[in-house]
């Protein structure tokens, strides 16, 4: 699956190159581990990890049932069973439980942070009381730059801003003149990227965009009515951007409530929504790796834990020299009707 996801990345646009150096060093980490795991079977006759005792606590702002952080989540303990850790893992979208959560895995001395920041402002003093209490602390998703100035060692996620960028100029060439951005967390750092550069993408074609707050999917009755209320108010809208796949499923119920005729696209994947893209009712996803989100950073934890051996000395020296890049990159990869239908959710690989 993963030397078919990089051939696709890799033949899909120069956008794509992002997304493909990270899967190329998740390649490598991969083989590192296969090579450690190896050795350490010939050494011990176990084929079982190196233990370790760290702690960890991730502390997300999606709550469960969301499915993109539903897929965070089954990363995260996957690798908490791949590398025997303790693990702590939970999410709110209010980001004051969020504070809570990430200031009590600091009193309960846990050993590794890792946290999204989608209001980094908020996070703060709580993520620098973390550094400073000794935590090895890391972000995924949001709040990258913060993240780096509080004290964060490396960032997991895609670059919003180049997202947005990318998805933008999808846009465009699928024939939008005018796009709606629709945001459903105020406030969200990553989210307003989207929007800004998607939005930039528009200007510099000649055409134009605008933004619309909406309830969330806590309350889908709402939230389709919002978006097919401005579609009927302005028939000359032509494209809605979606920044997760809860929200894009309510806006196909508006496009069509609504009689309107634009063209939708999302971020992140979810069934409904590969079967849409399927179908030609969605144009793309924009593909972030939710899982590796939840996975790798555990694996970056789980690994600098060790004592540099033979066996770990050449993994923990390249670690060191990504996490000196200050990120890994998961996405963007697009989804459309081309490669829809590689993903699992779909019956295929």
């Amino acid at each position: 699956m993963l030397a078919r996801r990089i051939d696709r990345l890799a033949n899909e646009g120069w956008l794509r190159w992002v997304a493909l150096l990270g899967l190329i060093a998740l390649a490598m980490i991969a083989a590192y581990i296969c090579r450690v795991d190896k050795d350490i079977s010939l050494q011990a006759g176990t084929g079982v990890l190196p233990p370790t005792d760290i702690r960890v606590a991730m502390v997300t702002h999606g709550g469960i049932g969301d499915p993109f952080w539903d897929e965070v989540a089954a990363g995260a303990f996957a690798a908490q069973r791949e590398f025997g850790i303790e693990l702590f893992y939970d999410g709110d979208g209010n980001v004051n439980e969020q504070v809570r959560l990430v200031d009590n895995a600091v009193a309960l001395g846990y050993d590794v942070l890792i946290v999204s920041l989608a209001d980094p402002d908020a996070l703060e003093q709580s993520i620098r009381s973390a550094v400073a209490a000794g935590l090895l602390v890391m972000t995924i998703n949001s709040g990258e730059e913060r993240g780096r100035d509080f004290g964060a060692v490396t960032h997991f996620g895609q670059p919003d801003g180049v997202a947005g960028l990318g998805a933008g100029e999808r846009m465009v060439t699928s024939g939008v003149s005018k796009l709606l951005c629709l945001i459903h967390e105020a406030g969200n750092v990553g989210l307003e990227a989207r929007c800004a550069n998607a939005g930039l993408a528009m200007e510099l074609s000649g055409g134009s965009s605008q933004r619309l707050f909406v309830t969330g999917t806590a309350d889908r009755v709402s939230t389709t009515g919002e978006i097919a209320a401005l579609l009927q108010a302005d028939p000359s809208i032509d494209g809605i951007l979606a920044l997760n796949s809860g929200i894009a499923e309510l806006a196909l119920s508006a496009i069509e409530s609504s009689g309107s005729t634009a063209k939708l696209a999302t971020f992140d994947v979810s069934p409904a929504i590969l079967t849409a893209i399927e179908a030609g009712d969605v144009l793309f996803a924009v593909d972030q790796q939710a899982y590796l989100q939840g996975f790798l950073p555990i694996a970056f934890a789980y690994f600098r834990s060790l004592e540099a051996d033979a066996a770990t000395s050449g993994i923990l020296a390249g670690m060191e020299r990504w996490a000196a890049t200050g990120r890994l990159v998961t996405g963007p990869g697009f989804v459309d009707q081309s490669n829809v239908r590689r993903f699992p959710q779909l019956g295929q690989d």
